[in-house]
């Protein structure tokens, strides 16, 4: 372990991370839960807690009082409902702060530890996923800023104007925000590393010679087993915010779809859509990942297959047989009843389309019986 630390310092910033998880430490030190446990962290944590919170109980209070209004009740659940997953995120990533600075020393000692060709794979990854966070903190921001200054504008124009509730989200969907970008986008950074990981053993495997002795299929068996028990730990980490992210983003879909078809030729469409696009997003970045994990994890057994096993030893044949095994049980997103896999997005986005197209009828009957 000591060797592991002195070899991390050259490429350590002075706030303690690393570079393929630079966006990912600065929105976390902005909701207060950074490498180190703070005094002005945990202040930071509970600032944006309760802040997102009394958004929260404000806007289910503002239901209750139109609950006879249906275009009100949908623009005010689905705060509501962004409002919720913004406490799961932040309140997972406190109870598994150690746990997500674990990960970030691990995957860094594991790069160092690679080959020259081998390291450029992870770099490779890694430079695809800073993109997509940078993205992510750059759309969901924007998301922000227009939904909060579209329920400024409508506050304006109103006959009697209630600046509470309004001015309570200019503050609270930035920590939303935040705390959307600090969870999905570890997730990713996470998960893209544990591919680059599997992408490595399975070129590893492909070019194993058995001629070279036992020693080195050993090595390469139990660094296998040692990334699969990272995806579980880092699948664990984030099981409370998948099932809640997959239920939630489809019924917030649903309802989305309703408001587009009520709202068409409105420039209210605008927001809506900006509003299904960040959903969506965040719903992909889970789906996605978890897809990858399921499709490279497998793709070991095929690599095991296409070495060399047939000049092995019976001994060999045999390791390599268990390591088949272990390989055919692919690496899961899954908790409780949902998995986070492109076909559950293609699921969810069916749904969304079938609302589409009956929220479309029940406009045009709306407009015959005017």
């Amino acid at each position: 372990m000591h060797s592991i630390k002195v070899s991390l310092e050259p490429i350590m910033a002075t706030n303690g991370t690393v570079d393929f998880f630079r966006v990912q430490s600065i929105c976390l030190r902005a909701i207060g839960v950074g490498r180190i446990d703070t005094r002005t962290g945990r202040w930071l944590f509970a600032a944006c807690f309760i802040t997102v919170l009394v958004m929260k109980l404000g806007t289910v209070i503002f239901a209750a009082k139109h609950i006879d209004e249906i275009m009100l009740l949908c623009d005010c659940l689905g705060p509501t409902f962004t409002a919720y997953l913004g406490l799961v995120r932040q309140y997972n990533l406190r109870q598994h702060r150690h746990e997500l600075w674990s990960f970030v020393d691990e995957f860094d000692g594991l790069k160092r530890s690679l080959k020259a060709a081998e390291i450029r794979i992870v770099e490779k990854y890694n430079r695809t996923d800073r993109f997509l966070a940078w993205g992510y903190l750059i759309t969901a921001m924007s998301t922000g800023v227009l939904f909060v200054g579209s329920a400024l504008v409508m506050v304006v124009l109103s006959e009697k104007s209630d600046w509470k509730l309004p001015l309570l989200m200019d503050v609270a969907i930035f920590w939303v925000v935040l705390d959307c970008v600090a969870c999905d986008s570890s997730f990713g950074t996470f998960s893209s590393c544990l591919v680059a990981h599997f992408v490595i053993i399975q070129q590893r495997f492909e070019n194993l010679r058995f001629d070279r002795g036992s020693s080195e299929l050993g090595k390469l068996i139990e660094h296998h087993k040692h990334i699969l028990h990272v995806s579980d730990r880092v699948i664990n980490a984030y099981k409370n915010v998948i099932l809640n992210q997959l239920l939630i983003s489809s019924m917030l879909l649903c309802m989305l779809g309703f408001q587009l078809v009520l709202s068409a030729g409105t420039s209210v469409m605008v927001v809506y859509v900006a509003y299904g696009t960040a959903i969506t997003i965040q719903v992909t970045y889970y789906c996605y990942y978890g897809s990858q994990l399921y499709h490279e994890s497998i793709l070991v057994h095929d690599a095991v297959f296409k070495s060399n096993w047939y000049e092995a030893d019976v001994a060999t044949q045999k390791m390599l047989l268990n390591c088949m095994m272990r390989a055919n049980k692919p690496v899961n997103a899954k908790s409780g009843f949902t998995q986070a896999s492109l076909p559950t997005l293609k699921a969810v986005l069916a749904k969304l389309a079938i609302l589409n197209n009956a929220g479309s009828y029940v406009a045009l009957l709306m407009s015959l019986m005017e």
